[in-house]
């Protein structure tokens, strides 16, 4: 009993900490260190679980199944993938609902279980169009999808699988660039449009860079993702682009987020001009710095607890029960201080030239979008891994919602091929 009381205790931790370390891969104010920091928590009590072994299997682990807890159904199926029950969590997958199913599938893309990735391409043969975008989406994120079955996805019935498919396949064959690629620019899915222009892009189709400045234009209420690609594939005579959606109020916190991916001067002149604007002055504080290199912190940003007037209060659960109080990750952002940051921009924007991106307040080039990638917030790091895959053509790819040393090994590749990288804009070489 004693020992039982140990492994649920270990569960139980796992199941906490498996909730922060996600938490942590979308925060705006942690890094890939701080993240590492939590993650050792988190599989030290996995690991513990796997020391108890059978005991954990019958006592604890199989009857976590029975939650309704995605982070605790996730943490047993991991377990039981290290203690080598691999059918039984492929079995509890096909047989799960879909939240839980969820839950394993994450589980599934962690896992170094060996020869897992073999066993989940058995499983694509089945007939179940849920079941099989989640078996491909966990084959993407491993890098173990084989191109010929990436390609047999991009016309599947299940949307989520043509998305999976379509991200992980960069770049795309001449043939299915030539006689599918048209077909799934053209789709009424905006996801699987937005998946199609990615991987048009990686594959030097103009088609794809077409359709993603018409989505820019046409001011889609589901446009971030061409807006983002817009940012970080554009020119500097693409910025006005952007710039003309921010007297679009419900669009503006997408476009402020975009311009943050531009690094052109006049995108940092816009997100100051919306620092005054409460509602997205915090939005506008962070891509500035994303572009500038300023820290929002010491004199730059308010004290804690202190909000600029104007801004929205935090909400109180007991005024609205049917208000939305899940907090967001933009929440945590800090307030700009915007007469100090006004002060810098005023010394130091001689410095920036127009006609020249900027990261990090460097000139961009591969080694900056590197270094970018290992020091960014971390919701930060999922775009810049995507810009990174893109203008590798697919040959570099860091998952950044993997653990952390696996991201490890892939940003080390990155970093030796950094010199490598293309640095145009998208549009430039196009066929």
């Amino acid at each position: 009993m004693l020992l039982v009381d140990v492994l649920e205790e270990h569960l139980d931790e796992a199941e906490f900490r498996w909730l922060q370390w996600e938490k942590a891969l979308e925060a705006p104010d942690f890094s890939l260190t701080e993240t590492a920091r939590l993650e050792e928590l988190l599989l030290a009590h996995l690991d513990g679980l796997v020391v108890g072994a059978s005991t954990a299997a019958e006592s604890v682990l199989r009857p976590a199944f029975e939650s309704e807890d995605a982070f605790r159904i996730g943490a047993a199926a991991f377990s039981l993938l290290a203690l080598g029950e691999v059918d039984e969590v492929l079995l509890r997958l096909r047989e799960a609902e879909p939240e839980a199913r969820a839950a394993i599938r994450r589980a599934l893309e962690l896992s170094e279980a060996p020869g897992l990735g073999a066993c989940l391409l058995d499983l694509l043969k089945g007939e179940d169009a849920a079941l099989q975008a989640e078996v491909l989406e966990a084959l993407a994120f491993r890098q173990e999808a084989p191109p010929e079955v990436l390609a047999h996805f991009f016309t599947h019935d299940e949307p989520r699988a043509r998305i999976a498919a379509l991200r992980a396949a960069l770049p795309l064959s001449d043939d299915a660039a030539r006689r599918l690629l048209p077909m799934l620019l053209d789709s009424p899915h905006p996801s699987i449009r937005a998946a199609a222009m990615g991987a048009g892009l990686a594959s030097g189709v103009r088609q794809a860079w077409e359709t993603c400045r018409a989505a820019v234009r046409a001011r889609d209420a589901h446009s971030l993702e061409p807006m983002v690609l817009l940012a970080m594939g554009g020119s500097e005579s693409d910025t006005p682009l952007l710039q003309g959606l921010l007297d679009a109020e419900e669009l503006r916190p997408h476009v402020l987020w975009a311009l943050g991916f531009s690094g052109r001067v006049a995108a940092m002149e816009a997100c100051l001009a919306h620092l005054e604007v409460p509602a997205v002055s915090q939005l506008a504080g962070e891509a500035f710095s994303a572009m500038t290199g300023l820290r929002l912190e010491g004199t730059y940003a308010l004290r804690p607890g202190e909000r600029p007037e104007g801004a929205p209060p935090p909400p109180e659960p007991q005024e609205d029960l049917d208000a939305d109080l899940v907090p967001r990750p933009e929440d945590d952002l800090p307030w700009p201080n915007v007469a100090t940051v006004r002060d810098w921009w005023d010394k130091e924007k001689k410095r920036f030239v127009k006609g020249t991106r900027y990261l990090l307040g460097r000139p961009f080039n591969g080694s900056v979008l590197v270094e970018a990638l290992e020091s960014s917030p971390m919701r930060r790091r999922h775009v810049l891994a995507r810009e990174l895959a893109l203008r590798s053509h697919g040959a570099l790819a860091v998952p950044t919602r993997a653990f952390t040393h696996v991201q490890r090994v892939e940003l080390a590749k990155a970093r030796a091929a950094s010199v490598r990288i293309r640095t145009q804009s998208f549009d430039s070489g196009l066929r």
